[in-house]
């Protein structure tokens, strides 16, 4: 795993200033070795995490006639597959690394190479002769990808910070990007929160020369069909194949020549995870769980000590009983880049720095929720068609106006305020929604609202339900889960894991978003996954055999991060403060009196705004690290 930047000047005009400096802001992501390339305006570099062939899979690496130069972040799982393949059609390897079977891939079958990756990646391949940029991501969008480009030059990095330390890049804000963020609290790719930088979509690849800039999509759910297509298998059936497809994938991301462990929350998914890799380690598996001391929801400790004695596991726990939250805020604002609004992202930074005292790689079990229908949400919607045929009096007048009366449960209102709504997408983007277009009318101040133009965030929901058609025809909980696919999974899971993983100088690798099991949990219908109140129906069947009955049983909640409690302790003044500052309040983006209003609302307990505030708060920290701080310092 690594951090990778280049800087391409078609123009071929010298650089005034140290490319190395731009570089050095991906050191986290890889404090193993720096290397680079460098010629007549071309930089090519890398921060480099060393997991496979440690001494070595230096980059950049070039072909054998150095015509073609990679910088590669991420891991291709079937390389070892790939190599004797190429091998026997000529190509010769000088290490034992799988960037270098990414390259001579690519030489052999150009941009059709995609296609038979199996992996979390994103690389830039230059072409010394043709003078052309090759960018590539994952199918998924598990490794991230920024970019800048006009006539002259692309800039391309990891991370946006390495992008905007070349200072050739305006910090200018994206109003459109700001609107995305409070709407559902993270980018909506490929725009970001900075204009002029954008994102490269998963399964998406960018060729770029002085004459030609080509974004390609070059893979979508269906392209490659596990199943035979149309195939109507038992509930026995699909279970199986899940089981197998998850057990090769484990076994494939338990390549390495580091140590590996695993997040272990003692949900179904990481619990299933923990519980192959048993299967194929040597040795017992190294688990890593955390909890806040707090009680409740907050946390899992419990849950997953049982499955770790169950597994028979080196388990190694992480009780938080204080946190510098200030602190540790404006760390996780810098390392995110833009404002991000998932406060999971907390507790994934912690634990990922405590087990990087004892592995430089873990699997954890995201993705099975948004393959096989895990959140409440999804169970929410099958009754909207029930919940619209009540009595129009009883919907519109006598539901709403007693839920409105209940002070708190903000789900329960959310659903009860949805559920009206004819248009599927519409509605599924009302669920998600944190700060809705009504709201932000309200937020903004006129002078950036009339600016805005009445753009509406919830564009991309009917975007990729649309194209769901083709995918997942008349089975509308495959429909929903195709969105989460292209939007919540890559701009809030991936993000988040990423960042805080490697943050940490750590790896994360995600075996239920194999390519392969994605691909197949589209092929099974959804009253398969969801049946009644029952969630992920499937993979519980899939992999009962290995884990307790209390895993399968225990009801589904995410990583939960007292956010609620904090703006009413420990968090109170500090962020009363911040939002109410004069420096904050005379940037003129919100109406002070709305704001005003929230917090009140939320510590008085009349209502629960902690979300809304959580946005505000990180947004108005961004701007002061990225914004107001021009020269900020490295992390």
């Amino acid at each position: 795993m690594c951090g990778i930047f280049g800087y391409i000047n078609f123009a071929e005009e010298k650089v005034n200033y140290n490319l190395e400096d731009a570089l050095d802001y991906l050191k986290h992501r890889g404090p193993d070795e720096k290397g680079f390339w460098s010629e007549n305006g071309i930089f090519l570099g890398i921060r480099r995490l060393s997991i496979i062939d440690l001494a070595g899979g230096q980059q950049p690496i070039w072909n054998e006639d150095g015509t073609t130069c990679i910088v590669y972040n991420g891991e291709l799982y079937n390389f070892m597959d790939l190599r004797p393949e190429l091998e026997s059609r000529g190509h010769k390897f000088k290490s034992k690394s799988d960037t270098e079977v990414v390259l001579h891939s690519f030489e052999e079958w150009g941009p059709k190479c995609l296609c038979r990756f199996n992996g979390m990646f994103a690389f830039a391949i230059w072409d010394n002769r043709e003078r052309t940029l090759f960018l590539a991501r994952d199918r998924i969008g598990e490794k991230p990808l920024y970019y800048y480009h006009d006539k002259e030059k692309i800039i391309f990095a990891s991370e946006i910070k390495a992008i905007l330390a070349t200072s050739e890049v305006l910090r200018q804000l994206n109003l459109r990007g700001l609107a995305n963020f409070l709407a559902f609290g993270h980018a909506v790719a490929p725009e970001t929160i900075l204009k002029n930088i954008y994102k490269l979509l998963p399964g998406h690849y960018l060729s770029v020369s002085k004459e030609h800039f080509r974004i390609t999509s070059y893979w979508d759910v269906g392209d490659n069909p596990q199943l035979p297509v149309g195939a109507q298998l038992s509930e026995q059936e699909y279970s199986e194949h899940i089981l197998n497809l998850l057990d090769d994938s484990v076994r494939r991301r338990m390549i390495a020549d580091v140590p590996v462990g695993a997040f272990l929350s003692g949900g179904v998914d990481s619990s299933a995870v923990v519980a192959l890799m048993k299967r194929h380690g040597s040795g017992p598996v190294k688990t890593f769980s955390l909890g806040f001391d707090v009680g409740g929801a907050y946390n899992e400790l419990a849950d997953a000590r049982r499955v770790a004695n169950h597994l028979g596991t080196e388990h190694y726990e992480l009780k938080v009983n204080d946190l510098d939250l200030v602190n540790l805020l404006s760390k996780l604002i810098y390392h995110y880049d833009e404002p991000f609004g998932d406060a999971a992202g907390f507790p994934i930074f912690i634990l990922s720095c405590f087990a990087r005292e004892h592995v430089k790689v873990v699997l954890a079990g995201d993705g099975g929720d948004e393959l096989f229908g895990g959140y409440r949400r999804y169970v929410a919607d099958r009754f909207a068609s029930t919940y619209q045929k009540l009595p129009n009096w009883l919907i519109g007048k006598v539901i709403p106006s007693i839920i409105n009366k209940i002070p708190r449960f903000r789900r329960l209102k959310t659903i009860f305020k949805t559920l009206p709504i004819i248009d599927p997408a519409a509605r599924y983007a009302s669920w998600l929604q944190i700060f809705s277009k009504d709201m932000q009318a309200e937020l903004f101040t006129s002078h950036f609202w009339e600016e805005l133009n009445d753009y509406d965030p919830v564009w991309i929901y009917p975007h990729y339900f649309k194209k769901s058609d083709k995918i997942c025809t008349n089975d509308n909980l495959n429909r929903l889960l195709y969105i989460d696919l292209k939007t919540w999974l890559p701009d809030t899971y991936m993000e988040k894991v990423d960042k805080a993983t490697m943050a940490c100088s750590l790896e994360a690798r995600l075996p239920l978003l194999d390519h392969r099991l994605v691909e197949m949990a589209f092929q099974i219908p959804g009253y398969y996954k969801i049946q009644g109140i029952s969630t992920k129906k499937i993979i519980k069947r899939a992999v009962k055999g290995l884990l307790p009955k209390s895993v399968l049983k225990k009801p589904k909640h995410g990583f939960a991060v007292p956010t609620d409690p904090w703006f009413r302790g420990k968090l109170k003044s500090f962020a009363f403060e911040v939002l109410m500052d004069d420096k904050t309040l005379q940037r003129g983006f919100f109406n002070r009196n709305v704001v005003e209003r929230l917090w009140q609302e939320h510590v008085n307990g009349r209502n629960v705004w902690n979300n809304h505030l959580w946005l505000l708060l990180n947004f108005e920290l961004w701007q002061r690290i990225y914004i107001d701080q021009e020269n900020h310092k490295k992390s």
